[in-house]
Order: C-alpha cells, then structure tokens, then sequence
C-alpha cells in the first residue's frame, strides 16, 4: 500500500519502529524513493543531524528560510528518531 503513496495524499504519517538492524532506514529510503519517482518533493534527514543544522540556522540567522525549505517538501523521512536525548 505504501508504493501507491496514498498516505501522501491523505496526509497521514507512517511510523516505522523495531529493533537495530531490521531495515527501518531501508524501507524509509524505498518509501522516499518510490514518492520521488511518483513527482513528490521528498527530504530524508537523520535526526541528530537535522536538529544540529537547525541550531547552527537559528545562530546564522537562516532559520526560518530552513524551516520554509522543510514545510514545502510532500514527505519528510525522519530517521533515528529517539536514539538520543532530544
């Protein structure tokens, strides 16, 4: 169901959990790669690293351009979400 990219038109969320290794990062990537090739704007960002860029963007002053950037995209793919103290 996730390859016809439904839950992107219903603007539904798609959380993938389980255990270190099973393929989380993998299938997130398949379901990013499969929305692109249908036309939507899609952006994968590793937690950690979103988070230490949008600090370094509210110290710059491009915050706010960064956070337009993140808005206008059709699907987000948080990945790492949790494995450290946000």
């Amino acid at each position: 169901r996730f390859t016809e990219c439904e839950f992107i038109k219903n603007k539904e969320n798609i959380l993938i959990t389980g255990s270190t290794g099973v393929g989380k990062s993998f299938i997130a990537s398949a379901i990013g790669y499969q929305a692109c090739s249908q036309g939507y704007r899609v952006k994968y960002y590793n937690i950690n690293k979103l988070f230490a860029k949008l600090k370094l963007a509210k110290a710059d002053g491009s915050y706010l351009k960064e956070v337009d950037r993140i808005e206008k995209q059709d699907l987000l793919i948080l990945d790492d979400f949790g494995l450290q103290e946000l």
